[in-house]
Formats: C-alpha cells, sequence, structure tokens
C-alpha cells in the first residue's frame, strides 16, 4: 500500500465500523403550501459509533437544525413525507477511489504512452495531497508544498 493510500485509509479508520452518512434533502414536487424545490436541506447521520444519532440543517433565509437520537429514515427529515428524498453522498466510496488512484503504478519503458501516464498519475496524486493535506495525519506543510510541485509537472 502506498503513503498516500495508507494515509487516506486513515482518514476514516477512526470513525470503524462505519463512517459518518452525510446527506441532502431534495424536495421535486410542491406540497402543502411549500414552493421549496430542489435541494432544501444538507445533513449527517454519525456512525453506530456515535449512537448514530442525526442533525439536518434546513436550507432558506428561516433555515433551521433539526436533531433525532432515534433517526428514522433520512427522507423524514424533511416533513413532507413522499415530496423529499434523501440523497446519500457517497464519502466512503469516494475515498475508496482516491486511495485506488494513490495505488496506480506507474507504466515503465520507452513508450511515450508511459511517460504521459507517469506525468498524469504525479498530477493526481499531488492534487490528492494538495487538497486533502490540512486533513490527513501525517502530511505536513513540506508535503503540501510538494504535491503543489508534482501537481504543476
Amino acid at each position: 500500500m502506498s503513503e498516500l493510500a495508507a494515509l487516506l485509509e486513515g482518514l476514516f479508520r477512526p470513525f470503524g465500523p462505519e463512517p459518518p452518512t452525510l446527506y441532502l434533502l431534495a424536495r421535486d414536487t410542491y406540497v402543502s403550501g411549500t414552493r421549496v424545490t430542489g435541494i432544501v436541506a444538507e445533513g449527517c447521520q454519525f456512525s453506530p459509533a456515535a449512537g448514530s444519532a442525526a442533525v439536518t440543517r434546513l436550507r432558506g433565509e428561516r433555515g433551521q437544525t433539526i436533531a433525532w437520537d432515534r433517526p428514522g429514515r433520512l427522507g423524514e427529515a424533511g416533513g413532507h413525507g413522499d415530496g423529499t428524498r434523501a440523497l446519500v453522498l457517497p464519502v466512503p466510496q469516494m475515498a475508496a477511489a482516491l486511495a485506488a488512484v494513490a495505488e496506480l503504478g506507474e507504466q515503465r519503458g520507452p513508450d511515450p504512452w508511459a511517460h504521459g501516464w507517469n506525468e498524469a498519475l504525479h498530477m493526481v496524486r499531488g492534487l490528492i495531497r494538495r487538497e486533502l493535506a490540512g486533513h490527513l495525519p501525517g502530511v505536513e506543510d513540506g508535503a503540501s508544498a510538494q504535491s503543489t510541485k508534482e501537481a504543476k509537472v
């Protein structure tokens, strides 16, 4: 496992066995006089280690925050029954995809394709390190500067 892949994996390790679930609430139809459609709230259902409680923040000028110690379905938070649906953001899967990119091997040989592949791989790894440097344990400011240099290659 590469250093970057190990750092990405370590990002979710403290949440074991499952990380929190981030979600958006979307309303497609007008229900009960409400004229707001689209993304109407955002929230988080905490990990089982934290009791699976949830919190939702309704968007808008007079938005409010709702918290549950025993959450039901995520979509219930919008209060409009079938008019609201939860869009779960696949954060663990996105982290796994980034870790998979970090594990990609460099290509060897005189083929120009291999050279282009390696340059692109270094750039993507550098971007990952730069964007997540403040969040990954063990990544120092110097690593961020190095990854920025790699990203410009």
